[in-house]
């Protein structure tokens, strides 16, 4: 196996190893065993468990922030909804959310390495802070009532997300439309 598809391998390995079994009980031998190398070969390309999992976070938070960004020609509210309805656990492969790694290391918190504490802890406020901005936008534009508290608000839909994710590992058949019932409530029903 070449270098580059080594790490590639470890990298998307060990974020279906993290989301399924959380970060304490995976081993680096788990992740190197999954991909069929030897265990040193994995210091090749990190110098830890926590390195690799750090990497997947900001991957993850990385791609999670881009989606939000995009625009065009759609309303603030539109992109709101399509971002979260894009994430929720009822649209997502259970095996193939890489979403679902920020809400399974999240629920660890306490247990984690404090450097991961602090990168999802920072990358969840950075989130808020933007879905906030996008709230604050869509009130501008006379979708959200001028009413609400917009870091309220995109806590709201966080913890929603976040929760239906938590709650849909141990339940893969759990209503997690809060989520849904919630954007509804805010923007004025489902688009047609």
């Amino acid at each position: 196996m070449s270098a580059p598809n080594a790490r590639e391998n470890l990298f998307a390995s060990a974020a279906v190893l993290l989301q399924r079994f959380g970060y304490a009980r995976v081993s680096i031998r788990d992740i190197t065993s999954s991909v069929g190398i030897p265990k040193g070969t994995f210091y090749n390309h990190f110098r830890s468990k926590e390195d690799l999992a750090s990497a997947i976070l900001s991957q993850h938070f990385n791609a999670l922030l881009e989606t939000l960004a995009q625009g065009g020609p759609e309303t603030a509210g539109a992109r709101l909804r399509r971002h979260f309805e894009s994430i929720a656990p009822s649209t997502q492969e259970p095996r193939s959310s890489p979403l679902q790694v920020i809400s399974t290391l999240a629920a660890e918190g306490p247990a984690l390495p404090s450097a991961l504490s602090l990168q999802i802890a920072e990358g969840i406020r950075l989130w808020s802070n933007k879905v906030a901005a996008l709230i604050s936008l869509a009130q501008s534009e006379g979708q959200i009532d001028a009413q609400e508290n917009p870091d309220l608000l995109a806590a709201l839909f966080i913890n929603c997300w976040q929760g239906a994710v938590i709650r849909s590992k141990c339940d893969p058949a759990a209503r997690s439309d809060c989520l849904l019932f919630a954007l509804d409530r805010v923007l004025g029903g489902a688009p047609a």
